[in-house]
């Protein structure tokens, strides 16, 4: 077997998988660049560990020449047990059973999304078995639940060959779950794990986006991503989107080798033959913009119950390089107040005097236009986003800016002195990251 022509090959068919599930599937685009391709010609068909997708060469040539509807299914199959963490799970003491449970977690979202390259008449089986799941009270199918219900159940055991040869497409032997020894293999399990938690977050807010206009159906997996990574999203979880990879002077012991150190002070004494490097690599927020909106409907203890969260969040070091440029905007109709907070020792000078100003209406456009201001006078080039606070009722631009903006409908946004209203998330526009947050 000509091994470097059939990695090519595999590889090439993924890739245009993957594009032909991001032109039906928009908000996962980008879980989608979470896998790479690997060739593995021990397993059945595919597999992952969380960092890259295996495939067996003749399965995959021989599935995607007959039928590539196969090979999309088995690609997304992968990667939504990585949205869901499957791998980072604790399996159930029957692990035949949990991956199972795992595979009609899956394969039960791959069948109700109505999108023609996933498209697959599901056997009887399978109408079967979602219907017996149903008639028990469970309606969104995670592998705790479904493996609770079949533990001891007498329709697992007489179908359990014909199940997991229906459900169970791909091998689980790569799974990180499980008790790991070396430390190096934890660091690694959890490093994989943080990052699905943010492939997820981005997933579920890009659904909450796209899902009103593209309407592919996925309100299962919309519903699945909610329980996997809580709903609503604390604000300071959020702000990871906004974060971009730097230089920081620090000393970097993660590429420091020791052993190069340690044989130049046995050889020259005080003398090493290499020294820890003084920069580190960082992945935090630099320059960012939130508006909070300070009009009439959002006034008094839930605006300032608000800014209370932001500036302990501003003052936490570690999402913020030193160097930071973050403008705190006050708006209303007009935008009332300008903080803008280069250093953490200049924000807490300023946060003593803080003051709430506004109270009229409510009008996002001249947000953007006073953005736009600086951008043009050169004083907010690089801005990684907008993030506005508001309770959703006012008037928007009509046209989307060159950089993201997310409006956080916040659920302790309430009149005071009259009936709660709920926070106006359908007014957003499509343009825009909506986000319900919780204080």
């Amino acid at each position: 077997m000509d091994t470097p022509s059939h990695t090519a090959l595999g590889r090439e068919i993924l890739a245009t998988v993957r594009s032909d599930l991001y032109l039906s599937l928009r908000f996962l685009d980008a879980a989608l660049s979470g896998l790479d391709f690997e060739m593995s010609p021990l397993i059945p068909a595919t597999a992952t560990n969380g960092e890259k997708l295996y495939f067996q060469p003749h399965y995959l040539f021989r599935s995607f020449d007959e039928n590539p509807v196969l090979v999309n299914r088995a690609y997304l199959h992968n990667l939504l047990h990585c949205l869901f963490s499957h791998l980072y799970m604790e399996p159930g003491q029957n692990r035949n059973l949990w991956d199972l449970c795992c595979d009609i977690c899956t394969e039960s979202i791959l069948d109700s999304l109505d999108v023609p390259c996933l498209r697959k008449i599901p056997s009887s089986l399978r109408e079967e078995t979602y219907q017996y799941i149903k008639e028990h009270k469970i309606s969104l199918f995670t592998p705790g639940r479904l493996y609770h219900l079949f533990e001891t159940n007498v329709f697992y055991q007489k179908n359990m060959v014909l199940l997991e040869q229906d459900f169970c497409i791909d091998s689980h032997q790569f799974w990180p779950c499980g008790e790991e020894n070396k430390e190096q293999e934890q660091n690694k399990k959890q490093q994989d794990y943080e990052k699905w938690q943010e492939l997820g977050d981005k997933t579920r807010t890009n659904m909450e986006t796209f899902e009103r206009r593209a309407g592919t159906n996925a309100g299962s997996l919309l519903e699945i991503l909610k329980l996997s990574y809580g709903n609503p999203m604390k604000y300071d979880q959020f702000l990871r989107r906004f974060t971009v990879w730097q230089d920081c002077l620090q000393i970097n012991d993660e590429e420091f080798d020791t052993a190069y150190y340690t044989l130049g002070m046995e050889l020259y004494g005080s003398i090493p033959l290499i020294e820890p490097l003084e920069y580190k690599e960082e992945k935090k927020i630099r320059d960012l913009v939130i508006a909070i909106d300070t009009s009439g409907s959002v006034r008094g203890t839930p605006v300032r119950r608000f800014l209370t969260e932001t500036m302990t969040i501003l003052a936490d070091s570690r999402r913020f390089f030193k160097n930071m440029r973050i403008r705190l905007l006050q708006f209303d109709t007009v935008v009332q107040e300008d903080m803008f907070i280069t250093s953490f020792e200049q924000f807490a000078r300023q946060a003593e005097s803080f003051a709430v100003k506004g109270f009229g209406g409510t009008d996002y456009r001249c947000v953007f236009q006073y953005v736009d201001e600086l951008k043009r006078s050169g004083s907010c080039n690089m801005i990684q986003g907008l993030m506005i606070l508001t309770d959703g009722y006012g008037s928007y631009p009509a046209s989307p800016p060159p950089y993201p903006v997310a409006f956080l409908l916040a659920d302790f946004l309430k009149q005071e002195d009259g009936p709660a209203r709920e926070p106006a998330y359908d007014s957003v526009p499509d343009w825009a990251i909506r986000l319900k947050i919780d204080h």
